[in-house]
């Protein structure tokens, strides 16, 4: 309900309202008919009467309240307020008419039939022309729709930004447990190569004992190159176990490596040299790091054993390079000899042939001044090098 005041027929504010409202309709002409028939509810109110009574109100406002003319004669302007209108808007409104200037509020107001309704209400004072308020004008817009509107869109948006905290923390939960099964699989990445390295370099020691005790310099040879391709595995694992991306192997590190290891195939002899040319910030992955490293290994041996025969010496150069976006390239070169029909056609070379195309690469062997051969193949993709 709100604060509708009964029965003020006869009091001295109800019967000046209608002293009022009739003088009202005989002098206000057409201007008064305009308010009357205009479908913004509008109610006028007498300042110079105790409490400031309602003396008008237009068809309009009285369908918006449910109160006919002869109930608002005399009310006080607040009789819509009710229990759950805000009182600070109120204060508001009554600051407004004390002093005499236009205010704009929104305000909660119960009809007669105690529905409530939101309301946009405009009051604005006339004064007599010597600065004295003889009236304040009233003007009520229903925006309970677009109030209802708004506290749903509220309401929806709450639930929104519930719902997207509740996934936000859904996804982060699962992020971490990504993030924790990632750390376990490198770990356990990093346990398996380190372990591969161990058992490799095992082979490969178990493999120089028994090539010791053979008796025949070919099949010791053949034992020493198994060997070096088991030592070659061994150190692509030893890589991967303390690089700090575990299925990556910095190629530049690998290469290098690689040939301070195949030195012991010179040793003893001053005039074979070897070589190691690198660029940094090359990176391969693992299951090419293993081929490659064999294939050089297979290049480096094959050029040690036959591109200087006695006296000739010369230099075993190795290097690794990304001549284009997308491609790497391994070249190993040696200024000795040339090419030859039994280096051509060695198990080596066969080798070789079958590890590049387990990388998806190609091979390019020239004979010139020496042997080149460049072995090219494709680059880490971005996102799996970021990885």
């Amino acid at each position: 309900m709100n604060e509708f005041q009964q029965d003020l027929s006869g009091t001295p504010a109800r019967t000046l309202a209608e002293r009022h409202i009739e003088a009202i309709r005989q002098h206000g002409g057409i201007f008064v008919d305009a308010v009357r028939l205009t479908r913004m509810p509008m109610m006028v109110t007498d300042a110079t009467l105790p409490g400031n009574p309602i003396v008008f109100a237009n068809q309009a406002f009285m369908e918006l309240s449910g109160y006919s003319l002869e109930e608002l004669l005399g009310q006080d302007p607040h009789f819509m307020n009710g229990p759950d209108t805000d009182s600070a808007t109120v204060q508001e409104y009554e600051a407004a008419i004390r002093e005499s200037r236009n205010a704009t509020l929104e305000i909660l107001q119960y009809c007669k039939d105690g529905k409530p309704f939101q309301a946009m209400l405009f009051a604005s004072p006339l004064d007599d022309g010597q600065g004295t308020v003889t009236n304040h004008f009233l003007s009520y817009l229903d925006i309970t729709r677009r109030v209802r509107a708004e506290t749903e869109l509220q309401a929806l948006a709450a639930e929104l930004e519930q719902r997207v905290a509740d996934r936000t923390r859904e996804l982060e939960a699962a992020n971490a447990r990504l993030k924790a099964l990632g750390a376990e699989r490198e770990m356990l990445l990093v346990e398996v190569n380190h372990r591969a390295k161990n058992s490799l370099s095992i082979a490969g020691a178990l493999l120089n004992l028994q090539g010791r005790r053979q008796a025949d310099p070919a099949v010791k040879a053949l034992f020493a190159e198994t060997q070096e391709r088991l030592n070659a595995m061994a150190r692509a694992h030893d890589l991967l176990s303390r690089s700090d991306h575990v299925q990556q192997v910095n190629a530049g590190s690998y290469v290098a490596d690689l040939c301070a290891a195949l030195e012991a195939l010179t040793e003893g002899d001053d005039r074979i040299r070897l070589e190691a040319r690198v660029e940094e910030g090359i990176f391969v992955s693992a299951d090419r790091a293993i081929p490659l490293g064999l294939a050089l290994t297979e290049l480096v041996t094959n050029a040690v054993k036959y591109a200087f025969p006695s006296p000739r010496s010369g230099t075993i150069r190795a290097q690794v390079r990304r001549p284009q976006p997308g491609r790497i390239e391994l070249v190993i070169q040696d200024n000795g000899v040339g090419m030859a029909g039994v280096r051509e056609g060695s198990l080596g070379y066969g080798l070789v042939r079958s590890l590049v195309q387990q990388i998806a690469g190609d091979i390019d062997i020239r004979n010139d001044a020496g042997v080149t051969v460049t072995i090219s193949f494709p680059d880490l993709p971005p996102r799996e090098a970021a990885s």
